[in-house]
């Protein structure tokens, strides 16, 4: 082969290369990468609630809320009395991923799988947990309640289930009616309200139990006004 003839062999072969990376490779990351910007531009944000219901003492209910808005992390405490008449509440920023290891560990523990459990006959606390997420146009959102969880924690309790025969009763087998037992122990619940309850730095911590122990303190209530009294001669 001549010199030209192979100088014109190594042109063909690198365009041939070009062409096939280009199809191969180039075009189809130009056709996806404006999908790729749009997901790592889209607007993220989540947030998680849980508002407690407590049935003894002196504060009936706190708020807790953690809300992250493309990175930037805010938690919301609030507290009420017993008699309704007071509540107090502060609302901060945080910095740091600490937000976004809270929703990952609830994520693990079934936030978004746990169903609502039965109140117990005579429930000491009661709690519902909501969970929102969206990313760009796209979102969900769920909430579920529950009593007690350091009860489902540590049951023993189990659930049967029966079935009864469609005709007679008669030569029953019993072993054929009723199911195995299946343990309503579920140690999530409890998972869920003690990572909530926990989270935030020491300061937000102490904020908290200062919010509690002034609402707990005895309060002073004006001295009744003395009734005038008028008398005629």
């Amino acid at each position: 082969m001549s010199e030209s003839g192979r100088s014109w062999l190594v042109i063909a072969t690198c365009l041939a290369l070009a062409i096939a990376g280009y199809l191969f490779f180039l075009k189809p990351y130009m056709r996806d990468a404006s999908k790729i910007d749009e997901v790592l531009n889209a607007r993220s944000t989540w947030e998680v609630s849980m508002q407690a219901y407590l049935l003894h003492g002196p504060i009936a209910s706190e708020t807790y809320r953690i809300s992250n808005n493309n990175g930037a992390v805010k938690f919301f405490f609030s507290a009420t009395d017993r008699d309704g008449t007071l509540t107090k509440q502060f609302d901060v920023p945080l910095s740091g991923p600490s937000g976004t290891f809270l929703f990952e560990q609830l994520r693990a523990d079934g936030i978004w799988e746990l169903d609502d459990k039965a109140m117990l006959p005579e429930p000491r606390e009661e709690y519902v947990v909501e969970v929102a997420q969206t990313l760009g146009n796209e979102g969900g959102s769920r909430a579920f309640g529950f009593s007690d969880p350091h009860y489902w924690a540590t049951t023993k309790s189990e659930e049967f289930q029966l079935r009864m025969p469609a005709k007679s009763m008669k030569k029953l087998n019993v072993s054929r009616v009723g199911s195995s037992g299946r343990t309503l122990r579920d140690p999530r619940y409890l998972k869920v309200v003690s990572e909530i309850k926990g989270f935030g730095p020491q300061s937000v911590l102490q904020a908290e139990e200062l919010i509690r122990s002034e609402l707990s303190a005895p309060r002073k209530r004006p001295p009744a006004t003395p009734k005038s009294s008028s008398g005629g001669e």
